[in-house]
Formats: C-alpha cells, sequence, structure tokens
C-alpha cells in the first residue's frame, strides 16, 4: 500500500497557460479558499504566471500563481500553511492569502488589508423586496457610463473610482448588459444605487463588482431590493456567484450579502511592502 505523505507536495513552476483545465476543477471544489477574486481574473493573466499544484495523500489541495517581482497568491482548501519550499517570497511587494495562514508572512510586510469572500449557489431566493418610491432598470451602456461613475464617487465620498472604472468593467470579456442595474427614485426619476457583476460562462461563475448606494437613499432597503434583483437574473446566467468585500474596522458589508442568501465567510490578506 503506498504511503500518503505527511506534509504537502508543491510541484516544480509550470508555465500556468497550460493549468486552466485543473485549475479551474480545483476552484470549483472551493472558489472561497482557492483564490480570492472570480477565476476569469487569474484565468485573464495565465500567460505571465508561475504555476506551482500543492497535493496531499495524492490529491491537489492547492495552488500557489506568481508572478515574478510582482505578486503572489496562495490558496488551498485545507488549510497547509505554505509549504517551507514556497516560502522564498523573492521581494514579491504583493501577497494574497488567507488570514489564518498569514501569520508567518506578516512581519515582511508593512501593510495588510483584510477582504471576506462569500458566496452563493442557488437554490430558493430571498422574496424579492419592493421599496415604495424605488423601481429598477438596467443601465444603457452606450449612454450611461458617465451617469454610472458620477454615482460611484458621490456613494464612496469621493472614492478613486470613476469613469475609467467603469469604461474597463464594460470592455470586459465577462461584460453582461443585463447584471448593470440602477435603482430609480421615481420621484426624481434619477438613479439612487448602481449594481454591477461580470458572468464567467465557461465557469459558469457571476462575481458581483459593485453594489453602491447614494447616501442620502441608504438604510431604506434600496440596496437589499437591487441585490435580489440581481441575484434572480444571475440564478438563470450562473451555477455560483461570488463576492470579495473590503473589510474596514466597525464595517460589516457581509450583513446584507447573508440576507440575500450568501454564506461563507473567508478571510483574506493582501500584505504589501
Amino acid at each position: 500500500m503506498p504511503r500518503i505523505p505527511s506534509e504537502p507536495v508543491v510541484s516544480l513552476p509550470q508555465d500556468a497557460s497550460r493549468n486552466l483545465a485543473p485549475l479551474r476543477d480545483l476552484y470549483r471544489a472551493g472558489p472561497l479558499q482557492i483564490l480570492p477574486q472570480p477565476l476569469w481574473k487569474a484565468a485573464s493573466r495565465l500567460g505571465t504566471l508561475e504555476c506551482r499544484f500543492v497535493t496531499h495523500g495524492g490529491q491537489t489541495t492547492g495552488v500557489e500563481l506568481r508572478q515574478p517581482g510582482t505578486f503572489l497568491v496562495y490558496g488551498t482548501l485545507t488549510g497547509e500553511p505554505l509549504a517551507a519550499a514556497s516560502v522564498k517570497l523573492d521581494g514579491v511587494p504583493v501577497v494574497w492569502i488567507h488570514a489564518d495562514l498569514a501569520a508567518p508572512l506578516t512581519p515582511w510586510f508593512d501593510h495588510r488589508d483584510a477582504f471576506v469572500r462569500m458566496l452563493h449557489v442557488g437554490g430558493d431566493l430571498p422574496l424579492k423586496a419592493a421599496v415604495p418610491g424605488y423601481s429598477v432598470r438596467e443601465v444603457d451602456l452606450t449612454e450611461e457610463l458617465p451617469l454610472a461613475a458620477t454615482l460611484l464617487r458621490a456613494s464612496s465620498g469621493g472614492s478613486a473610482r470613476g469613469m475609467d472604472d467603469v469604461m474597463a468593467w464594460a470592455r470586459r470579456p465577462v461584460v453582461q448588459p443585463h447584471a448593470w442595474l440602477w435603482a430609480i427614485d421615481r420621484t426624481t426619476r434619477r438613479p439612487a444605487a448602481l449594481a454591477v457583476a461580470d458572468v464567467d460562462t465557461e465557469t459558469r461563475e457571476a462575481s458581483l463588482v459593485c453594489l453602491e448606494v447614494l447616501p442620502d437613499h441608504r438604510n431604506r432597503g434600496v440596496g437589499t431590493m437591487l441585490l435580489q434583483e440581481l441575484m434572480g437574473r444571475l440564478e438563470r446566467m450562473a451555477a455560483i456567484t461570488t463576492v470579495t468585500l473590503p473589510l474596514r474596522m466597525g464595517t460589516h458589508p457581509d450583513h446584507l450579502f447573508s440576507a440575500c442568501g450568501f454564506s461563507g465567510h473567508t478571510v483574506w490578506w493582501r500584505l504589501t511592502r
């Protein structure tokens, strides 16, 4: 009977562009644990990445994606820390890793930012909320991108996100026009909130890009209404929906998503020098 290794085994670096199929299989087994962002983002960069798969007991349990001198991502289904052969960071300025695996690495980095990953797997959706005075309609991607950028800036207190971001979202290969939605204030006939999602048809994964509500329209159920409408649409397009949310002191951005059927609470750290 073959001996099962007692420690994870990390493969030699490979050209990651040859490993999309096994990476997709691994991601489907644990999308919250394997990558901090949707699979399509990693897939779009595979030609520039080194890939090391982690095996434990004959099973592929994790992956390390590295762009030398730029960043490293380490994801694992079983919570193994980075294997000794893979700890060498080569001066990379950015590392993404599970929060519970980050402790040995944090002394080497100046900053750490926390993000929570959540998952919706379909099934029964909550009864759609209707908020008096508001309606939902699709964003016109040919005419209303500047308006979307204006709402982003106004809803986030002058955030750096703006027209460049919105234009980039609209050019992505995973753009889905039916997943760009406004919540409209019927009194002013102006947008009160914006929700945007991507849809990767190869992986059958939808991923939330943004959900923003203008300050004057918050705490009225507008965000819940918009997210529930979006989820009803995404369930017809994808098998799973993921979201990555920044965690800041005193904020609880995951509460709304939990109320709309998302589960899981996997925290990732982005460590930067």
